[in-house]
């Protein structure tokens, strides 16, 4: 199983597009994917579900919010295994064995990180109770009943708290959408200098309070940057993007060949409800599906080079 977080500090930058579509055309494929929501704004979730649906079916028993609420003891033992569904119309698109299945957000993820510091001291215990609520995801990932998944693809929020942290702990690669501007793309170097120290520090950590001898390192690689609401113009990216676009690959960081067009009215289609852009077969613009079938090979291949160079 490969664990992949989304994220950039920046939002409305196409975490959730890319997110959604990179799962739909894996499991398009043939692979077993399960998308997590880790974002309040629950966009990815309502991508797959729309909010009434949401109110009757998920919020009160089925999101991840619950999960998070069980490491404090505010619920009784719950297990990732416990929220996961299956988004039927999805599912309907997706031809062969490959299957979707998602673990729902909720709105009051947003106040998650006060509730899981409340009642806890400063000094080491507040140490160890960070260590084990930051490595609590990636436990909760090895839990047997999740082994037929081939890939976990989290959409992690804007933001760099305790859950986005959890996220990162628990991945073995992380993608980060970007835009071809300025505040999109100035973030990348700060947000990679923050998930460098992030590991470092849960790394020590680990050796003062991980009670496994030989506690497993966490070292997520990045799997790449990929430039997403691209204006075109020839079927090439305008000249006002290729400076930022080259700002980023001089940090030395992998960038996705391909970029992804601007397509506001088809990204923002819901039509037909639930189902991915890659996943629709009548597309005005095929060239967008293209694109994105294009990068979940990519995407691949920067997980397994030398399966690619084979």
């Amino acid at each position: 199983m490969y664990v992949v977080s989304v994220i950039n500090y920046k939002g409305g930058v196409g975490k959730t597009t890319v997110t959604a579509n990179l799962g739909a055309e894996l499991a398009n494929r043939g692979m077993k994917v399960l998308l997590i929501d880790l974002d309040p704004q629950t966009s990815l979730t309502f991508s797959f579900y729309d909010p009434d649906d949401w109110r009757e079916r998920l919020r009160d028993a089925r999101t991840v919010k619950r999960w998070y609420d069980s490491l404090r003891g505010d619920d009784g033992p719950v297990t990732l295994g416990d929220l996961v569904v299956s988004p039927g119309p999805a599912n309907a698109h997706i031809t062969g064995t490959g299957r979707l299945d998602l673990i729902a957000s909720h709105l009051g993820l947003i106040d998650i990180d006060l509730a899981l510091a409340r009642g806890v001291a400063n000094g080491e215990e507040y140490d160890a109770e960070l260590f084990r609520v930051r490595g609590a995801l990636a436990r909760a990932l090895h839990e047997h009943v999740l082994d037929p998944y081939d890939m976990v693809l989290i959409d992690c929020p804007p933001n760099f708290n305790v859950v986005t942290q959890s996220a990162i702990i628990a991945s073995d690669h992380l993608v980060i959408p970007a835009r071809a501007d300025y505040l999109s793309t100035l973030g990348i170097d700060y947000l990679y200098g923050n998930v460098q120290e992030l590991v470092e520090r849960y790394n020590a950590d680990a050796r003062r309070f991980a009670t496994v001898r030989r506690h497993h390192k966490v070292a997520p690689g990045i799997a790449g940057v990929v430039f997403t609401m691209i204006q075109l113009m020839a079927q090439r990216p305008i000249a006002a993007h290729h400076g930022f676009m080259d700002q980023t690959r001089a940090l030395g960081l992998p960038v996705f060949p391909t970029a992804l067009r601007e397509n506001v009215s088809l990204y923002a289609s819901n039509t037909p409800r639930g189902v991915p852009v890659v996943l629709r077969n009548r597309l005005t613009v095929p060239a967008v599906r293209d694109e994105l079938r294009q990068l979940t090979t990519e995407f691949l291949e920067n997980l397994q080079p030398e399966r690619a160079a084979a």
